[in-house]
């Protein structure tokens, strides 16, 4: 009996092997962190890891759990797992098979989990989860949920009626003309005059002489009153009308939202290393988030990825989205490190109101190069460019204008006007649009501040501010803000 050598080929490969699984095990991804955050939109997990790597997102029943296993990732020494928060009670770990990695969140229902996506950023990359819908409900919902009338229950015998489902918002809005009303009569009662009762026997008109007595009939003595009785409240037909509400018949305001730079191009990076493109992906989402939740707005995020768009594309998925307002957010940059504050920016293809404006606006333009992009100015960018020219560029300054006094509400600007200059990314916007830099990355101050989650919702709902004060002071037909603007109209000078 012959016993078969191995062959060098084979010897070969198995070395090969053997290598590359211990160079998996010493060199492979690792899991630096855990976290759990729950707010007003839901619950969301991160998990933080050195480099790319493979992963599996496995949901299970009985209890509800969802399982992520990262195939050759290894868990960082001495991590250590957050606590449970929104729908996520705790979160475990552990090691299915030799190399993999498993996270386990406990949930306390069955909500599902939207789709995992992977963010790059200066610190690693980051595998996002995010249960939707289980944040705190409208506190003025909740109001008008508790004053809802009590339903009887039906007799013995009886075959019960289906209730016919109920729209929130008219019980919304009862609840928070009630409040506003018993505000009202609060204030109105604390600031009267107190009041005595005189004595009968101080009548200003006393009975003349000779005449005989007057005869009053025996009361019983009632307490000094030092205060008016409150004001019964109005009759339903004398109360304020309750506000405008959303329906069917009305469209939403749909707002662009452009988060600059993105994939290749990284944008302005700070002294920290921060990229541009993460900052304003963040703040776009966060300004996204709040839009959705004012009713009669809707957001839509030109990209919500680290994926680049070529500039003219940008305007054009706005106008697919039948957008009212195009918002593209960015961060500045200056070789002054201590340059600080916001800044608006507006088109315009006649010159820069500064140079600084000119240059950034030369910057900003230079992105499609990096993106591998030739810049080209097709027919339908000249037609449109000749409608911003007209009724849109002066609406573009109104709603600027308006933007940069909502963001004055965070500090100093860095300018006190709205600047404009040849900006690529708003000339094929054919609706009010503007460039807002929220601020300086290249200030390490400042820096600091555009990663904190805190100050990015400030900067959001300052800019949403400005959005809401255009919209309200002109409010396009058919969209629930003209339905406010008419019946402000109509009790302000009576039945048209």
């Amino acid at each position: 009996m012959r016993i078969r050598g191995i062959n060098p080929s084979q010897a070969l490969l198995a070395i090969a092997l053997l290598v590359a699984l211990c160079w998996n095990l010493a060199y492979g991804a690792e899991l630096r962190g855990v976290d759990v955050r729950s707010g007003p939109t839901g619950t969301s997990a991160e998990l933080r890891l050195d480099a790319r790597a493979e992963y599996k997102v496995i949901p299970l029943g009985n209890p509800d759990r969802l399982v992520v296993d990262l195939p050759g990732t290894r868990l960082r020494s001495g991590l250590t797992l957050p606590p449970g928060q929104g729908i996520v009670k705790a979160v475990r770990s552990g090691q299915p098979v030799a190399g993999t990695t498993r996270i386990v969140f406990d949930l306390s229902n069955a909500t599902v989990a939207t789709p995992p996506r992977i963010e790059d950023g200066p610190d690693g990359v980051r595998l996002v989860l995010q249960w939707p819908g289980d944040g705190e409900g409208d506190p003025i919902a909740r109001i008008a949920a508790q004053a809802a009338p009590a339903v009887a229950a039906p007799a013995a015998g009886s075959t019960p009626t289906p209730a016919a489902p109920v729209d929130p918002a008219p019980a919304s809005n009862d609840a928070t003309t009630r409040l506003i009303e018993s505000m009202r009569q609060q204030t109105a009662t604390a600031a009267a005059p107190s009041v005595t009762t005189e004595p009968a026997s101080a009548s200003a008109n006393p009975p003349a002489p000779g005449a005989p007595p007057v005869q009053t009939p025996a009361v019983a003595a009632a307490p000094v009153a030092t205060r008016p009785e409150p004001a019964a409240t109005p009759a339903p037909s004398t109360r304020a009308p309750a506000p405008p509400v959303m329906t069917s018949a009305m469209r939403p305001l749909v707002i662009a939202i452009d988060p600059g730079h993105g994939g290749q191009d990284p944008g302005a990076i700070g002294p920290a290393g921060t990229y541009e493109k993460h900052i304003v992906l963040a703040i776009s989402r966060e300004l996204a988030r709040q839009i959705n939740a004012t009713p009669g707005m809707r957001a839509h995020l030109i990209r919500d990825n680290d994926a680049y768009v070529e500039l003219p594309q940008r305007a054009r998925r706005a106008r697919q989205a039948r957008a009212d307002m195009f918002v593209s957010i960015h961060a500045d940059a200056a070789l002054n490190r201590a340059a600080y504050g916001s800044s608006v920016y507006t088109l315009s293809t006649r010159g820069a109101s500064s140079q600084q404006a000119r240059w950034l606006a030369d910057r900003e333009n230079n992105a499609d190069l990096v993106g591998g992009v030739r810049l080209e100015r097709d027919t339908l960018s000249s037609v449109l460019l000749d409608l911003a020219q007209s009724g849109h560029m002066k609406a573009s300054q109104d709603a600027a204008e308006h933007v940069l006094t909502g963001l004055r509400a965070l500090g100093k600007t860095h300018k006190p006007n709205v600047e404009y200059a040849n900006f690529a990314v708003l000339r094929n916007a054919d609706m009010p649009a503007m460039l807002v830099e929220t601020g300086f990355i290249s200030n390490p101050e400042e820096e600091q501040r555009l990663r904190d989650p805190a100050h990015q919702r400030r900067i959001a709902t300052a800019v949403l501010d400005g959005i809401n004060a255009f919209f309200t002071n002109q409010p396009p037909p058919g969209t629930l803000y003209a339905a406010r603007a008419a019946a402000a109209a109509q009790q302000a000078g009576g039945s048209p």
